[in-house]
């Protein structure tokens, strides 16, 4: 079964790329992405070396009751992963990866709207992002949603609140992000449609 998700029109995503929930007839799939993701990738996704075996197993153990595993999908395969795994009774923890040659596309932004929208959902009250001081694509990415972030020994650690949650739009404007607002953005749309 495919649950394909609309992206936020805010974060749209490029032409033949299609966004979905990954679930436990897709694991494979999820292999595959984490698999051919380059070294550096690797090392952010999993803020340090690991080796293929280990990256395998994890893919493997990933898509379980709790965690929501959301996948960009072009030409049959993933070529970005949002992950947000639980963290406690009130938040969750938040893991991303966007293979290189579709980075700088909006893939990692659409992912993040809509994960930050479904923790959101699920009445969390935090996300929590940890990645090494280097990964200066999550940085950029968790600001632009409204992420604090402080720096200790190398490790970059984040806290979105969702109770005060806003992102910016894509012309770089603050947005509220309440049901209201949403439902209004909607509305305006099929009022203009």
């Amino acid at each position: 079964m495919h649950f394909e998700l609309a992206p936020d029109p805010d974060f749209p995503v490029p032409a033949g790329v299609r966004l979905r929930i990954l679930g436990k007839d897709d694991i494979s799939l999820l292999v595959d992405h984490l698999k051919s993701l380059d070294a550096a990738s690797l090392r952010d996704r999993f803020n340090g070396v690991t080796s293929l075996s280990w990256v395998e197993d994890y893919a493997r153990r990933c898509i379980r009751p709790g965690t929501l595993v959301l996948a960009a999908e072009a030409d049959g395969s993933v070529v970005g992963v949002a992950e947000l795994h639980p963290a406690g009774a009130d938040s969750a923890e938040l893991a991303f990866s966007v293979s290189e040659a579709w980075r700088g596309r909006g893939v990692g932004a659409a992912l993040f709207a809509l994960i930050v929208e479904a923790a959101w959902s699920r009445g969390l009250d935090s996300i929590e992002i940890t990645t090494h001081s280097g990964n200066d694509a999550m940085k950029k990415l968790a600001r632009r949603f409204g992420t604090e972030l402080r720096f200790d020994t190398g490790e970059t650690f984040g806290k979105i609140s969702l109770a005060e949650m806003h992102m910016l739009d894509q012309f770089g404007n603050k947005r509220s992000w309440t049901p209201q607002a949403q439902s209004r953005r909607s509305s305006q749309k099929r009022k203009a449609d």
